[in-house]
């Protein structure tokens, strides 16, 4: 077996899980699934909040580690399942080495699709909006915002700016934008349904529930790290609502 690739798969794998929100359980067990099939003597995996590091170890050759440091992290659950996928066929036998290696890459390098990451956002925010009693205008109205909130978020990303001030500008400009509307067009709109409606993509329900698997887990600095994550972009988003709507 090509130990160097089976290296390489399972650290593809394990950057891949922690840059779109897999719990720090899953990407460690991955990792360590697939770093097993090598039958070596040592195989060892810790993942924390910020990285990981994986080490495969036998007298037999020549010890491998790595470290990697994840910078940025989102909320991608298509891409974890298909992590899943490849690692259990590979696992199972279902696939050579070579194709897990094949197809974990090709996932590595995937950029996100803007289009369906705009789209998406107005979906959103239009469909919670119905569903917390707005009428069909006012969801049109949110899933306009949440279109371009998403574009204010595509251009921070853009310019690499920090997910603090990401967030912040996004919730300014939703806020903004729905007051601007509420008093310009006519008709009548429940501004407060609908920058709740706005503001539920932004809300970090997948870092909290996260935070609290990794504790129940053991994982208790992950935990810990995870749930300071949230706050910090719940802060974020509560200090972007409120001066938004201290503009008008």
């Amino acid at each position: 077996m090509d130990y160097k690739l089976l290296f390489d798969t399972a650290v593809f794998a394990g950057e891949v899980l922690m840059k779109n929100g897999a719990e720090t359980y899953r990407v460690e067990d991955t990792m360590y699934r697939i770093l097993k099939k090598s039958n070596l003597k040592t195989v060892q995996v810790l993942v924390l909040m910020t990285g990981f590091v994986a080490t495969l170890d036998d007298p037999s050759i020549d010890s491998l580690t790595v470290v990697r440091r994840i910078n940025s992290r989102g909320t991608n659950l298509d891409k974890v399942n298909r992590v899943n996928n490849i690692s259990r066929e590979f696992c199972e036998d279902r696939i050579t080495l070579e194709e897990a290696f094949r197809q974990m890459k090709k996932l590595w390098k995937e950029p996100d699709s803007t289009k369906k990451n705009l789209f998406s956002m107005a979906a959103l925010t239009g469909g919670f909006a119905i569903m917390f009693g707005c009428g069909l205008q006012e969801a049109l109205l949110a899933a306009i915002v949440g279109l371009l909130s998403a574009l204010v978020v595509h251009f921070c990303r853009k310019m690499k700016m920090h997910s603090f001030l990401q967030n912040s500008l996004s919730c300014i400009t939703l806020a903004v934008a729905i007051s601007a509307a509420v008093r310009v067009l006519p008709g009548t709109f429940k501004e407060n349904l609908l920058i709740i409606s706005c503001i539920m993509p932004f809300v970090p329900g997948a870092a909290i529930t996260n935070a609290v698997f990794d504790v129940l887990h053991g994982d208790y600095l992950s935990g810990v790290a995870r749930a300071a994550e949230a706050f910090v972009i719940a802060a974020a988003v509560a200090l972007g609502i409120g001066i938004g709507l201290s503009l008008f």
